[in-house]
């Protein structure tokens, strides 16, 4: 970026660290891309940095994304660190199952109806319960619920690779500022934590936004090659991951009294929770069911 744009980045960061973040929540609304011009950032910085980095936060690079969600990020990138749980993203709901009894949690079970307060399984059995929460994704809610409305998605996929050492060195994400090509965004999770990969390994992850399928991903390695060099022709494939449902759409996210509006669903004794019901985000995820839990305990 110009001096201009640093000096108008250092101008938003003081302005996102002075801000409670319930008040983003009240701030008009617009694109990102529509807030970052009104500030008067060049279209070349918008370009080389914003739509790449927030492609990578919002998979997607149009930066269509509410202002509001925009926002909210930058305020918490300003205030604190990025960060990767050492045993990996699977270590959050690990720690939340280890505070419940053994017996509480039924995995691969699946739910096909809920009728008032019991809720019926696939597999034809029947749960009795004083009061029900669905924490789910939006769609997922909307099978179950005909209140809820479905929602677009956007869409990303995993390109993992393993290496005897890491392109960056450093924790650090590389953006891909070219304008165009599939990859987004390239890190090295080992460089964060080590046990992300064996001893004398590095896991790379490279990722592309949607889900273009195994013929467009012939050219990622092509990509590569042409930031890191000859280095990647030694790089071993690991898995490529698509993942159509990895985040809710966002173009516009509610407001204050939205989002402290009592969240019961068609049933006094029946919850809805989860990230679309504030934002998309794990900050959001808990918030959510922080408000639902709250109820239950009022109730």
């Amino acid at each position: 970026g110009t001096f201009a744009d640093k000096m108008r980045v250092a101008r938003l960061r003081f302005r996102a660290r002075r801000i409670r973040p319930d008040e983003i929540w009240e701030h008009a609304e617009t694109t990102t891309e529509q807030f970052l011009r009104k500030r008067g950032f060049s279209e070349s910085f918008i370009d080389t940095f914003f739509r790449p980095f927030y492609g990578g936060i919002f998979l997607e690079r149009g930066l269509s994304t509410s202002s509001r969600m925009f926002e909210f990020t930058f305020k918490m990138f300003a205030e604190g660190s990025a960060a990767l749980p050492a045993e990996g993203m699977g270590a959050i709901p690990e720690q939340l199952r280890a505070r419940l009894p053994v017996d509480a949690v039924r995995l691969n079970t699946s739910v096909d109806r809920i009728d008032g307060t019991t809720v019926e399984f696939h597999d034809g059995s029947t749960m009795q319960a004083q009061h029900v929460v669905v924490a789910t994704d939006q769609n997922a809610a909307a099978a179950l619920d005909p209140t809820v409305k479905t929602r677009p998605w956007n869409s990303v996929t995993q390109v993992l690779f393993s290496a005897a050492e890491s392109p960056l060195g450093e924790a650090v994400v590389a953006l891909n500022a070219s304008g165009g090509g599939a990859v987004n965004d390239v890190c090295v999770p080992s460089d964060v934590s080590t046990g992300y990969a064996p001893a004398g390994r590095s896991l790379i992850s490279v990722s592309v936004l949607g889900t273009p399928g195994d013929s467009a991903l012939t050219s990622v390695t092509d990509e590569l090659r042409q930031m890191f060099g000859k280095q990647v022709d030694e790089w071993k494939h690991l898995r490529t991951l698509a993942i159509p449902h990895a985040l809710p759409q966002q173009q516009s996210v509610g407001n204050g009294a939205e989002r402290k509006r009592p969240r019961a669903a068609s049933h006094p004794q029946r919850y809805h929770c989860g990230d679309y019901r504030t934002h998309s985000s794990i900050d959001g995820a808990i918030r959510s069911g922080l408000v639902a839990a709250e109820k239950i305990l009022r109730a």
